[in-house]
C-alpha cells in the first residue's frame, strides 16, 4: 500500500467517510483488503493520537516501516485509564464508554465521536457471529442507556433493542434496583402466547436472578428463545463456573445449553466476539482480527497453546484499532477458547457493579 501523507488519511470526523468506511467493513473483506484498511487506519492514529504515536515509535514502528497487520503495536488495555486515546483532539465525543468496577479507582475510558460505527458494528456482528438471527422479546438485566450513558453494554443492548423495533424491550434494573418481579411476570406472559424471548445481562446479574428465583417453580420459554451473558464476575465475593452457570441457567428456563450464549467485548473496543454453549469456541466478525500470543514473547502462539488475547478492531476509528488484553485464551483453528484472566490482575469490567445492586427481591 503506498505510504499516506496527512491529507490522504481517513478523516473520521467527516460524516461520509464514517458512511463510506462502514459500508466497508460491512462489506466483503478479503485478506488483501484487511490488509488495507488496516494500514490506513495505523497511520490515522499513529499521526493523530500522540500517546499512541509515542508507544509505537518505542517499539520501532511506523507506518512507513509496516510490514504486516500483525505488527501493529498493541496497546496495553491498562493505558485507557491513562491516557485519552483519541483522533480528534479537542473536539467533544458524542460518547464516553467507561470501564466499571476497577481495583484501582480510575476507569478506562474510551471516546467516541459519534457512535454511528458502534452501532452499525454492534448489531451486524452479532447476526453474522452472534444470536440475532430472530426477533424475539427482548429483556435486559441491566439498566437502560440513558439511565446508564457510560455502559458500552446498556448502549449496545440499546442499539439492538432499536433495531429490533420492539417498543416494548425491558432494562431491568432501574435506579438501582433489579425488578425480579416484574420480570418474572413478564415472561409470564410470553411464555403463555408462545413468544420467544432473549435474556440478556452480565453473568453477575444471572447469578442474583438465580439466588432470588431459587425456590421458585422453572420457567419453560418458548423455542427459539436463547439466553446472552457477558461474564465478568472474577474477583468478587462469589464466583461461579461457566458450567455451573450454564447448568443453572438451562434448568431454571427449561432451555438447551446450546441456547446460552457468551459476549466477550469491552468498553475499550467497537467489536464483540460470541460463542454459544458451555464448550463453544468465539468467532469474531470479518472486521476485526484476534491473535492469542505469549505473554513474555508477545508472539502468537500455536494452535492448542495459550495466550493473551490481542485484538485488531477496524471499526476503532476514534481511538487506536490495537488492543493488547490481560484476558487468557487457547488458539484452536477456528475461532479461540476463553479461559479467564491472567491472576492476579484487576477483576474485569462491566459486570462488576451487579453486585452492588439493592435488591428488594433478595432481602
Amino acid at each position: 500500500m503506498p505510504s499516506m501523507t496527512m491529507s490522504t488519511l481517513p478523516d473520521f470526523a467527516q460524516p461520509v467517510s464514517r458512511r463510506a468506511w462502514t459500508k466497508r467493513l460491512l462489506g466483503p473483506i478479503d485478506e488483501a483488503t484487511w490488509d488495507e484498511l488496516a494500514r490506513g487506519l495505523f497511520a490515522c492514529q499513529f499521526a493523530r493520537v500522540p500517546a499512541y504515536r509515542r508507544l509505537c515509535t518505542a517499539h520501532g514502528i511506523t507506518p512507513k516501516q509496516l510490514v504486516s497487520w500483525r505488527d501493529i503495536p498493541a496497546v496495553p488495555q491498562q493505558l485507557f485509564k491513562r491516557e485519552k486515546l483519541f483522533v480528534h483532539g479537542s473536539a467533544k465525543p458524542a460518547a464516553v464508554y467507561e470501564t466499571s468496577g476497577t481495583t484501582t479507582g480510575q476507569p478506562g475510558r474510551q471516546h467516541l465521536l459519534s457512535t454511528d460505527i458502534y452501532r452499525a458494528v454492534s448489531i451486524e456482528g452479532a447476526r453474522r457471529v452472534g444470536p440475532l438471527h430472530s426477533n424475539p422479546q427482548f429483556h435486559f438485566l441491566t439498566p437502560s442507556p440513558a439511565e446508564t450513558p457510560h455502559s458500552s453494554l446498556s448502549a449496545m443492548f440499546g442499539f439492538w433493542q432499536k433495531a429490533s423495533g420492539q417498543a416494548d424491550s425491558l432494562f431491568w434494573i432501574r435506579k438501582g434496583r433489579f425488578e425480579f418481579d416484574g420480570l418474572r411476570e413478564t415472561l409470564s406472559q410470553a411464555i403463555s402466547v408462545g413468544q420467544p424471548v432473549a435474556i440478556c445481562g452480565t453473568a453477575f446479574s444471572f447469578v442474583h436472578l438465580i439466588d432470588a428465583w431459587a425456590d421458585l417453580p422453572p420457567l419453560r420459554l418458548p423455542p427459539e428463545s436463547w439466553l446472552l451473558e457477558t461474564g465478568g464476575f472474577k474477583g468478587r465475593s462469589r464466583e461461579v463456573s461457566k458450567a455451573e452457570l450454564y447448568a443453572q441457567l438451562a434448568q431454571i428456563f427449561t432451555v438447551p445449553d446450546y441456547a446460552i450464549w457468551n459476549e466477550y467485548g469491552m468498553s475499550e473496543l467497537s467489536s464483540q466476539a460470541y460463542a454459544h454453549g458451555t464448550s463453544g469456541l468465539h468467532g469474531t466478525p470479518p472486521w476485526t482480527r484476534v491473535l492469542v500470543c505469549h505473554p513474555s514473547t508477545g508472539r502468537e502462539v500455536s494452535v492448542g497453546q495459550r495466550g493473551l488475547i490481542r485484538w485488531f478492531d477496524l471499526a476503532n476509528v476514534d481511538s487506536v484499532l490495537a488492543l493488547q488484553t490481560l484476558d487468557l485464551a487457547e488458539r484452536t483453528a477456528s475461532g479461540f477458547r476463553l479461559l479467564g484472566r491472567l491472576s492476579r490482575t484487576e477483576p474485569r469490567g462491566c459486570s462488576l457493579s451487579a453486585e452492588d445492586l439493592t435488591t428488594s427481591a433478595t432481602r
